[in-house]
């Protein structure tokens, strides 16, 4: 018996990878969307986007997805890759680190077990059979792109610089401009802690 993608609890016989329920919570439909892509397609297709400037910032490698939909009932759901604008993101594994979806998906488990608030998330199989990582954006809406600011900008910081400050600075800044810095310190305090027990390093600005 296989556990479910999302929720890592055993499926039933006739599920594969998917609880309808959980398959509506992260996918938005009670089938999750075709991902047709194995690792040998990424990775031309990431570098293809780097040199057009539209990838995805960050450190890890990752896609943006979007879900396109055919009118035709027979034809599923499927995942395509766009630019900065698709809905969800895609982490696939690397020849260097393969169990690191895993590892990303277990740690905000990990994370909404201990009440922190995290994006939705879960991890999909490639077509390889091989697990990656897909989370959907919460600074996109129906509407269009949902601005959010980081403790970079709050901080007035370079992008480029987000490693080179401190937990005492973003400390300082939420007591400057938070409007109830006792509990957003306690916060704070917390999601510092659980990165540091879970070997979360990548908790940047």
């Amino acid at each position: 018996m296989s556990n479910c993608l999302f929720c890592y609890q055993p499926l039933n016989k006739n599920e594969q990878d998917f609880h309808a329920s959980c398959s509506k919570k992260i996918f938005g439909q009670p089938t999750a969307p075709v991902l047709p892509y194995s690792e040998a397609d990424l990775e031309p297709l990431a570098k293809e986007l780097l040199q057009s400037q539209t990838a995805v910032t960050g450190v890890q490698a990752k896609l943006s997805l979007h879900i396109t939909s055919n009118h035709k009932t027979d034809i599923a759901p499927r995942f395509t890759i766009v630019g900065l604008w698709g809905g969800y993101i895609l982490k696939p594994p690397t020849a260097l680190y393969r169990q690191l979806p895993e590892v990303e998906d277990l740690t905000m488990h990990l994370a909404e077990l201990a009440k922190i608030k995290t994006a939705p998330h879960s991890l999909i199989r490639l077509q390889s059979g091989n697990l990656a990582y897909i989370t959907r954006r919460i600074d996109r809406i129906k509407k269009g792109k949902l601005a959010m600011e980081d403790m970079c900008q709050i901080t007035e910081r370079l992008t480029e610089d987000k490693y080179q400050g401190s937990y005492e600075q973003i400390g300082k800044a939420i007591q400057k401009h938070s409007v109830n810095p006792g509990l957003d310190l306690v916060n704070f305090f917390e999601l510092v802690l659980f990165s540091f027990l879970t070997g979360n390093a990548d908790m940047h600005l």
